[in-house]
């Protein structure tokens, strides 16, 4: 059998251990002067004494605490938990909302009398100017009209030459020769009223742009006021939104802001060059528009946007990610790690908080760079509690 020597823990036990040796070497020795049965009651009164003993020893050992402080350091429980060392950067907001692609000149052009449609000179997809005929109704009756006070007109100025000539030789009346001339310019006015009236049965564009619907169809009669072909300017298109009166201090003129086209899978950007002054009083919001660059010619009229306008900016900001904020009755906190090392701990930091992007939250107060807030682990954590870290 290999024997043990007993450690430092265990010395106590050394003393113990030798008594006991002796005492049953003794007892042995004795054991041809006394009866067996009296010799076993002493052993056992003997093996009661040192249990006891023994016990008293192992009381006093856990409580006195013999093992040494750094032992004791390393039995403390710590936690390992991550962190994150906090730095100055810039920080955005923004207002999320949605849009709608506007044409500002967007026109369904209507004729300006009654008839019958005789020509249709342009198609769906057709570019055309400002003052191009697109389409004529019926003009029969005003060109005999035309025709009839060009030869009427065409007397009557022959008829004036002629009193005028007379007049100027003192022969003739005054009245005959104010007679010709009033004839002569009635005619004028009529024909120019008929021709007026000629150039009303011509449709024309009042813009430049494109052919997005024609509505009429040669035979059809037409009237003042009913649509005939619709022109839009795909060139001056903008976007417009409808904001609640909530944002009237945080949307403003310049403002960048950032467009997203889902359904052409693309997005641009843009700067609010028109917020509206008034608020209406029907649904309390406020207009503001973008314009909208259509060079590329991809954008239509009515389009949805979605719309990230930017209300605040900060070059030299503190900012911690949302879901490290945690709130108790004196307001929001965050952990985070003090310390170095075996003295490593965790601590509450009440923080002042400012704008949220919804991604992250501007610390106004509370936090500065070089702080290193806990990011896993924080939850359950003790104000004080050791801790470690990777």
């Amino acid at each position: 059998m290999k024997f043990m020597f007993p450690t430092c823990n265990q010395r106590p036990f050394l003393g113990l251990f030798l008594g006991l040796t002796s005492a049953l070497i003794i007892a042995c020795g004795g054991q041809e002067t006394k009866d067996p049965a009296t010799r076993l009651q002493e052993l056992q009164a003997e093996q009661v004494r040192i249990g006891a003993e023994i016990q008293k020893l192992q009381q006093e050992l856990r409580i006195g605490g013999s093992k040494s402080p750094e032992s004791a350091a390393a039995n403390v429980k710590t936690k390992l938990v991550q962190a994150l060392t906090l730095e100055e950067g810039p920080f955005r907001t923004w207002v999320e909302i949605q849009g709608t692609v506007d044409a500002r000149q967007s026109i369904e052009v209507t004729a300006e009398g009654m008839g019958v449609v005789r020509n249709i000179k342009v198609k769906e997809g057709q570019k055309v100017t400002k003052g191009q005929v697109l389409a004529e109704l019926d003009q029969t009756v005003l060109l005999q009209s035309i025709e009839e006070i060009k030869g009427q007109l065409d007397f009557a100025q022959q008829l004036y030459t002629k009193q005028a000539n007379l007049w100027k030789q003192n022969i003739g009346s005054e009245v005959q020769y104010l007679s010709a001339k009033n004839q002569k310019e009635s005619l004028e006015r009529r024909l120019a009223t008929v021709q007026s009236q000629l150039d009303m049965t011509r449709i024309k564009a009042p813009v430049s742009g494109t052919v997005d619907q024609v509505y009429l169809k040669l035979g059809q009669s037409t009237a003042m006021g009913m649509p005939a072909v619709r022109v839009v300017n795909f060139d001056d298109l903008r976007v417009i939104t409808d904001l609640s009166e909530s944002y009237v201090s945080r949307v403003r003129e310049g403002a960048n802001v950032d467009l997203e086209f889902k359904d052409l899978n693309t997005s641009t950007q843009g700067r609010i060059a028109y917020v509206a002054r008034s608020i209406s009083a029907l649904n309390r919001t406020f207009r503001a528009e973008v314009p909208l660059n259509n060079r590329n010619g991809l954008y239509r009229p009515n389009m949805i946007v979605g719309m990230k306008i930017n209300d605040y900016n900060s070059n030299k900001a503190i900012k911690v990610p949302v879901n490290l904020l945690q709130n108790s009755e004196e307001g929001p906190f965050v952990m985070i790690a003090q310390g170095e090392g075996a003295s490593l701990k965790a601590t509450r930091v009440s923080v002042t908080v400012g704008r949220s992007n919804g991604i992250e939250t501007e610390i106004l107060q509370g936090l500065k760079a070089g702080d290193r807030i806990i990011t896993t682990g924080y939850n359950d954590l003790n104000d004080g509690q050791a801790i470690t870290l990777p």
